[in-house]
C-alpha cells in the first residue's frame, strides 16, 4: 500500500485493527501448550506500506523499470519486507533466508 503517513522510512508493516499485535503473536508462539488451530485466524493480517518519495523506493522502482528480470531487485524488496517485520516487532518465519539475502544485496 502506498503510504501518506511515512516521512523518512522507506516502508513499514502495519496490522489490522483486529487480531493480535506483534507482541501478542510473539507471546502466543512461545506458549508450550498453544492451540495451533486457533492461531491461524487470530494472527493479524500484515500490510506493507511504502513511502513513494523515499530515495530507496525510488531507486528500486528505477531498477525494476530498467530490467524486469533483475533478481537483485526482488532480493532487496524481500530484504526491506523482512527488515520492516523486525522493526515493527514481528519475528521472521525463516531467519536463515533473511541472513542469506544480506551478503547478496
Amino acid at each position: 500500500t502506498v503510504s501518506s503517513r511515512l516521512v523518512s522510512s522507506p516502508c513499514c508493516i502495519v496490522t489490522s485493527q483486529y487480531g493480535w499485535t506483534a507482541n501478542m503473536e510473539r507471546i502466543m508462539k512461545a506458549q508450550a501448550l498453544r492451540d495451533s488451530s486457533q492461531s491461524g485466524y487470530m494472527t493479524s493480517k500484515k500490510t506493507m506500506e511504502i513511502n513513494p518519495t523515499n530515495s530507496i523506493i525510488t531507486a528500486l522502482r528505477e531498477k525494476a523499470d530498467a530490467d524486469q528480470s533483475d533478481k537483485t531487485v526482488k532480493d532487496l524488496i524481500w530484504l526491506l519486507y523482512d527488515t520492516s517485520l523486525l522493526t515493527s516487532g514481528f519475528s521472521l518465519d525463516e531467519p536463515a533466508t533473511f541472513a542469506s539475502r544480506m551478503p547478496a544485496s
